[in-house]
């Protein structure tokens, strides 16, 4: 994919999707910073992991919900690295609450999350990429902002709201020879860890994994790995005429 030797910077990477995107650049050459909010230990795993592959690698702990962590994790980034090539959007949460019961914590916390991190990261990261001529940008949604999912409707305005932000950084950055996609996975065999925000899927829908499996034509979920083989394919040479798009990884449970 002729990416050996870049930079890339993947928030979110201390497991799931975020450590499987970060495996699947390494294995093409690609040096990663890779980013925890503050799961150290974990973030050092797969730094000691990345490593082993044969590229550099770092950690920078920083929660990119917050813009002046995001300021620090920049200039730090830029002092490691010279700037990066490649930045995965990677950070997100889909907790249920019913609308009427959502407090204003919760909506700022998942809009903030899964929304705002994108954008305070691009705007952070992106320069280096416009002197380059170069660079290659992946947010990871869901598939909440396109149909709407019941009792997620702060995850469904957030990812809506990612698509909206992945075709204008598209649009704004194409000339420069950046690419800006927006992923979004389907049922994966891994759910979503919840250590530090309220979730009431277990209360609201306690059939959600069966119900949604049912409606998969591939009669399985997907792995974080095949979402990562997207990803990865999106920051290569191959896909520099593809941008400003959304690709489902869902078994085909839903199409656009």
């Amino acid at each position: 994919m002729a990416l050996r030797g870049k930079w890339a910077l993947v928030t979110g990477s201390g497991r799931n999707i975020g450590a499987a995107v970060a495996d699947a650049l390494a294995r093409e050459g690609v040096n990663v910073v890779v980013n925890v909010r503050a799961a150290r230990a974990e973030g050092e795993a797969v730094v000691n992991a990345l490593t082993g592959r044969g590229v550099d690698a770092c950690l920078v702990v920083a929660d990119v919900s917050n813009p002046d962590q995001v300021r620090a994790l920049g200039r730090e980034v830029l002092e490691r690295t010279g700037g990066i090539d490649i930045l995965v959007n990677n950070v997100g949460i889909a907790p249920m609450h019913r609308l009427r019961e959502t407090t204003d914590e919760q909506w700022d916390l998942i809009l903030r999350t899964s929304l705002f991190s994108a954008f305070y990261c691009v705007r952070e990261l992106v320069d280096a990429m416009v002197g380059r001529r170069w660079g290659r940008i992946v947010n990871v949604g869901g598939q909440a902002g396109l149909r709407g999912t019941k009792y997620k409707s702060a995850n469904a305005a957030a990812k809506g709201g990612l698509v909206g932000f992945t075709r204008a950084v598209a649009n704004e950055f194409a000339e420069f020879g950046i690419t800006c996609n927006h992923v979004a996975p389907g049922l994966l065999e891994r759910s979503h860890e919840r250590p530090y925000y309220d979730d009431e899927t277990g209360a609201l829908d306690p059939e959600f994994r069966r119900r949604w499996l049912d409606r998969v034509p591939a009669g399985r979920p997907g792995s974080a790995e095949e979402v990562a083989a997207v990803c990865a394919f999106l920051c290569s040479e191959a896909a520099g005429y593809v941008t400003g798009q959304t690709i489902l990884v869902n078994g085909g449970m839903m199409f656009v």
